[in-house]
């Protein structure tokens, strides 16, 4: 698995904007590569996700520079490989790479980006598997931990900290127009809010507002007054208001990283300020023990994902060795003669399957053995056949286990009479 990422706290939200407005048809890129097996897109007001299941041709030089194709410039990716991919698969999954630590909103936007690639058969086994065990185990930490109460969308966590009367009294002012402006308007809309207008720097802001069905205003220093609360969520990394630009009382909600509020602007007569540092301190510190146990179910649900992709390397050997048996079985069904069977005939027909079974390995035995691989030879019989001592298997639990190749138990092999048929 190949994880190529861009996150908040990692490239700013203006990046995780730039590429998520672009970000539609790289799957259908990538998925022309030969080496490329599956691919899901995960994109978020705060993270772009390309997780990748590809063969071991596919190298992260030749997989980033058909990626950047997409682009016009090159995004800063961070490269997840293998077991290292799937650990950040699952902590996505459980919110704890977000910007509230536990929030829940994201595991929905996993299912449904991992639903969209299924339906447009862009996924993969392996890529069902990670995912799949990735969101049993973020449903654990709900059930588990208290984080699913204190772990909320940034957005709605932050809104509960401003004191409003009447949301649909309220005049709300958004700076931003990128996919997290767009949840802002949505969890706006929630508790009631209808005056809502926007403005953007980039001139984008226009087509936003008509898209959203909300206000729109050209002039940030003419709304700014009249705004009874200002929600911002550029991260450009220079600050869209100032003391300068305040001239009234108000509250702004600052949801960038990199703040658009100057921080000066707190101390302004009648203004609040709430940012993201406000809103972590808010859920206090006694998330610190869920957020442990959480990271402790994380590892136990990547070490069962481990376990379920490891067994599945086989599954072309068991599947070819499957159709190889009964292959056999059916050619001495063929062979049987048409009449009654006899003790004979069913006793010559399982002597001559045997010894077509045993003749590929017994010939190895040889080659083996002139070879100078006795011990590799006999350690493969011990782990095949159960002959001679294999160490930490138990023999009575391979005899419960079903076989994979007939999905037969040995207890189902059994035609003797019991007792109560007796």
């Amino acid at each position: 698995m190949r994880i190529f990422s861009i996150q908040h706290h990692r490239q700013g939200l203006s990046e995780v904007e730039r590429i998520s407005a672009d970000v539609d048809g790289v799957v259908d890129r990538l998925r022309d590569l030969p080496s490329v097996t599956g691919a899901v897109v995960l994109s978020t007001c705060n993270r772009v996700e390309v997780i990748l299941d590809t063969d071991d041709e596919a190298t992260p030089g030749h997989l980033r520079a058909a990626l950047n194709e997409h682009f016009d410039t090159p995004p800063a990716w961070d490269l997840y490989l293998g077991e290292a991919a799937l650990g950040h698969v699952f902590r996505v999954a459980a919110g704890l790479d977000s910007m509230v630590v536990g929030e829940r909103e994201i595991a929905g936007q996993l299912r449904r980006a991992m639903g969209e690639a299924q339906r447009l058969g862009h996924t993969s086994l392996p890529l069902n598997i990670a995912v799949d065990e990735a969101l049993k185990t973020s449903r654990r930490i709900a059930r588990e931990t208290s984080l699913e109460g204190a772990g909320r969308s940034v957005v709605s966590a932050g809104l509960d900290l401003i004191d409003v009367p009447d949301w649909r009294a309220t005049r709300i002012l958004v700076l931003g127009t990128g996919a997290y402006a767009g949840a802002v308007v949505a969890a706006l809309r929630n508790r009631g809010a209808t005056h809502i207008t926007v403005h953007s720097a980039s001139g984008r802001g226009a087509q936003f507002a008509e898209s959203h069905d909300i206000g729109h205003v050209e002039s940030l220093a003419d709304a700014l007054p009249s705004a009874d609360l200002v929600v911002t969520c550029r991260g450009r990394g220079s600050h869209a208001i100032t003391p300068a630009d305040v001239t009234s009382p108000a509250t702004f909600l600052d949801l960038s990283l990199k703040r658009d509020v100057d921080p000066e602007v707190a101390s302004l007569p009648g203004v609040r300020v709430v940012d993201l540092a406000t809103i972590q301190e808010s859920l206090g510190h006694g998330i610190a023990e869920d957020t442990r146990r959480a990271q402790a179910i994380v590892n136990e649900g990547i070490a069962e994902a481990l376990t379920k992709l490891r067994s599945r390397v086989v599954d072309p050997a068991v599947v070819g060795l499957r159709e190889t048996v009964m292959g056999l079985v059916d050619d001495e069904v063929t062979r049987l003669p048409n009449r009654p069977l006899t003790h004979e005939d069913a006793a010559l027909a399982l002597r001559r399957l045997a010894t077509r079974l045993l003749h590929i390995p017994s010939t190895r035995a040889k080659l083996a053995a002139e070879r100078g691989r006795t011990d590799e030879y006999l350690s493969a019989m011990a782990e095949l056949y159960g002959i001679g001592e294999t160490p930490g298997i138990d023999a009575d639990t391979l005899e419960a286990q079903s076989c994979p190749v007939t999905s037969l138990a040995l207890t189902d092999l059994d035609s003797s009479p019991t007792r109560e048929a007796m």
